[in-house]
């Protein structure tokens, strides 16, 4: 059988040939599918979560919401009623939600289709129309609810999972009131799944505490060194190459992250002028690899110093008193050893190093640096830097690389290059 490239390796939202099962993570999901709990996946960018739930899961068990900065919970509530054929027409709406305070309502009529109802039926083939209506049934309900919501879900008999993809982009206090609502789905038998962007364990515990055996937490890393040489070993069967001269250079390189693996992969197969599986072996070689590197360095380059300057960039002009604590952190980024930088920083370590490099080191304090770190996800997002490249373990007080091509970047572009480049802040002294 002939595979082309794009099938075997590279990322991509289609589930690839060359998607390895891993014994703990993916029979920790099926557990968990199997279970009443909701299941949250997460991880840093491109590490295999969207590609877990779909291995496991056929289309028909599950409908997506995919989430953005400016949406609601109403906007969530909204596209899952509608996914499943529940329409709704506003009649009141005195919400407050835009204002996080999730105290006002937004009244809907709704209407159900009742359970065993057929839809309107057209038989062509005979040149006749026929049509059997509808029996709806109207209620009048608060989208902001999710006790309202759950008993929509209900009254049609909902049985399909929900997937919430990009939970990380929702502001904060969204994130929140949903944590508060997935107790109530839970009660009524509505499962979601949730992924995000981040590593730390009990993320949404951290939002609302009752969550505690009503969810499942899944990390999708870390990847082991063996799961990548799979990866390697599937791809040259199905495209009938050779990557041995290579391949534990491959592996190294990656720095846990199997996306940066699928990609290097496939443009080293680019670089060799493989598209599809080979009628002979291909050798792919050093120079074939090399290629592969400066083309994901050009890459991804051009993403990550766009995100650079956008993270520093100054809202305000001449203010003296400014910190520039984006500024300062890059510095700081890039004086560090590698092996620093995947380890992550602690709070202690980033404010020791800012103060060192700082203009005005006295005005450091623990409360500017509590504000940087605990909103760095939401300034990022804010900034439409998006995934986010930071962020920040509130219970190991760690900030952490979340983006996997980061790693690749600051591995093979010289750092002293970035700051040289990076527009400096403008600093007016008193």
């Amino acid at each position: 059988m002939k595979y082309e490239l794009d099938e075997v390796f590279g990322v991509s939202n289609k589930l690839i040939e060359t998607y390895k099962h891993r014994e703990d993570i993916d029979q920790k999901f099926i557990r968990a599918v199997g279970s009443d709990k909701h299941i949250i996946i997460y991880g840093a960018s491109k590490q295999g979560k969207t590609h877990l739930y779909k291995r496991h899961l056929s289309e028909n068990e599950f409908i997506i919401v995919e989430c953005s900065p400016e949406s609601q919970t109403t906007d969530i509530y909204k596209s899952i009623l509608r996914q499943i054929g529940v329409s709704s027409n506003t009649t009141t709406t005195v919400s407050s939600e835009q204002s996080l305070s999730f105290d006002g309502s937004l009244s809907v009529k709704i209407k159900i289709p009742l359970v065993g109802a057929l839809e309107p039926k057209i038989e062509a083939d005979a040149g006749n129309v026929s049509t059997k209506s509808i029996s709806y049934s109207t209620y009048e309900f608060n989208l902001s609810l999710a006790q309202d919501v759950s008993e929509a879900l209900v009254c049609v008999k909902f049985t399909k999972k929900i997937i919430i993809e990009n939970f990380h982009y929702l502001n904060e206090e969204i994130q929140r009131k949903l944590a508060f609502d997935l107790r109530t789905f839970h009660d009524s038998g509505i499962k979601f799944i949730i992924l995000g962007i981040w590593k730390e364990k009990n993320r949404l515990l951290q939002f609302n505490g009752d969550l505690v055996d009503r969810i499942t937490e899944i990390p999708v890393e870390p990847w082991a060194a063996g799961d990548f040489h799979k990866i390697i070993t599937t791809g040259e069967e199905l495209l009938n190459v050779d990557f041995s001269s290579i391949r534990d250079a491959i592996v190294s390189d990656t720095f846990g992250s199997v996306g940066v693996l699928q990609e290097l992969c496939k443009e080293s197969c680019i670089s060799a002028e493989v598209f599809r599986t080979s009628s002979t072996r291909v050798k792919i070689s050093d120079r074939n690899y090399l290629d592969a590197i400066l083309k994901k360095v050009e890459h991804y380059s051009g993403r990550h110093f766009r995100s650079f300057e956008t993270f520093i960039e100054q809202q305000k002009k001449n203010e003296s008193q400014h910190l520039f604590l984006p500024y300062y952190f890059l510095r700081v980024l890039a004086s560090l050893e590698f092996n620093e930088i995947q380890i992550g920083l602690t709070r202690d370590k980033l404010q020791e190093k800012i103060k060192d490099i700082h203009h005005n080191a006295s005005s450091i304090c623990s409360s500017s640096m509590s504000y940087f770190l605990h909103n760095i996800v939401k300034y990022q997002i804010k900034k439409g830097i998006t995934p986010p490249l930071f962020d920040y373990d509130i219970s190991n007080r760690t900030l952490r690389i979340i983006d996997s091509t980061l790693f690749f970047y600051l591995r093979y572009f010289k750092k002293d290059n970035i700051i040289e480049q990076l527009t400096q802040p403008e600093i007016v002294k008193n």
